[in-house]
């Protein structure tokens, strides 16, 4: 589909629609726009939720010119109709939207995530062809990836589905939990990956964030190339602290890296926090970053803060200078460690 195409990876400001043309109707904005001198209009329009439909009239006969969405008609006319065609939709992109990293909104959500936990931001290594908007997720440390993000159609894992291009995320899979996570919505043994061992997970806001986010730390940890890192005992006694933080306070992840003997491993702390729910009940909502800012994609931490009494300040920061542990509360947290050993 050529707006698709066009405007897979484009968010669009109402600001400059109006300003470039657009007009709203109802919950939609609409353009009209002549061109091929004036022998054909493009009608655009762009739906509440960012879904773009448009239309090609010919105003000859002032009826839709359908030729110019069949690939099989090739001949010059039609080509220069399509290409004009889609100047007018790149001027448009260019003029009243902005550009992401992928398509889809939880694509870009996640990667935001992934860039906080792990400092990793997606590289594009092929320049053109089907694969050039696909982004990869390496180990900084050894270059491995974790995670290639595709744009794909959605029958090449849905063979039933209607023809719709989706974002496609695929990880390593932990081989323990293979059977559980294929059976998670949207999961299937990998596209282009090795069945065997990867998986490929729509990201179309079906299966939440959270999830999502679980399949992550299995892959990076599962291509990290190192066992000394994480280990259980580690996760252990970090969800043991987490345990020991007191109802109303916080800890930040360095204040537990630092009470769990490997300081300066702030960001192994979160990694732990995240995989928290297969440990049991824990109680990580205490736990949050060195400026109060809770886990992203985890809209009910602030929820469960706030029924025990936690205060935020204006930007959404718990108030740390009131709620974060004292050094009197580490040195209780300690002993109750010890006591529970």
């Amino acid at each position: 589909m050529i707006e698709q195409k066009i405007f897979s990876r484009m968010r669009f400001d109402t600001e400059h629609m109006e300003a470039y043309g657009f007009a709203r109707k109802g919950t939609s904005y609409i353009l009209e726009k002549d061109f091929v001198d004036g022998d054909f209009t493009a009608v655009l329009t762009v739906h509440e939720n960012g879904q773009v439909r448009g239309r090609v009239l010919d105003n000859m006969n002032d009826e839709e010119y359908v030729q110019l969405r069949m690939p099989n008609y090739t001949g010059s006319y039609v080509n220069t109709v399509r290409a004009a065609y889609e100047e007018v939709l790149r001027d448009i992109a260019e003029k009243c939207c902005r550009e992401v990293a992928f398509a889809s909104d939880q694509s870009n959500r996640i990667t935001e995530v992934i860039a906080e936990r792990y400092q990793v931001t997606p590289d594009f290594p092929w320049d053109e062809g089907a694969h050039a908007p696909s982004g990869v997720f390496r180990h900084n440390n050894n270059q491995k990836w974790f995670g290639l993000l595709m744009n794909l159609d959605r029958r090449l894992l849905e063979p039933d589905a209607a023809e719709e291009d989706v974002d496609v995320l695929n990880l390593k899979a932990d081989e323990s939990r293979k059977d559980a996570v294929l059976g998670m919505t949207g999961v299937y043994p990998a596209y282009h990956m090795n069945h065997d061992k990867w998986i490929s997970v729509i990201l179309d806001d079906k299966l939440d964030d959270a999830a999502v986010l679980g399949l992550i730390e299995d892959s990076y940890r599962l291509t990290s190339g190192s066992s000394k890192t994480l280990n259980e005992p580690l996760i252990r006694k970090v969800l043991g602290i987490a345990d020991s933080i007191p109802a109303g306070k916080v800890a930040s992840y360095g204040q537990i890296a630092g009470l769990a003997g490997i300081p300066k491993n702030s960001r192994l702390v979160g990694r732990i926090m995240s995989m928290q729910d297969r440990y049991g009940e824990h109680p990580c909502h205490r736990v949050v970053n060195h400026a109060g800012r809770t886990a992203p994609g985890w809209t009910e931490q602030r929820q469960l803060l706030e029924k025990e009494g936690v205060e935020f300040k204006a930007n959404g920061c718990v108030d740390m200078d009131r709620y974060a542990i004292t050094a009197d509360d580490a040195e209780t947290m300690q002993k109750t460690m010890e006591s529970n050993r």
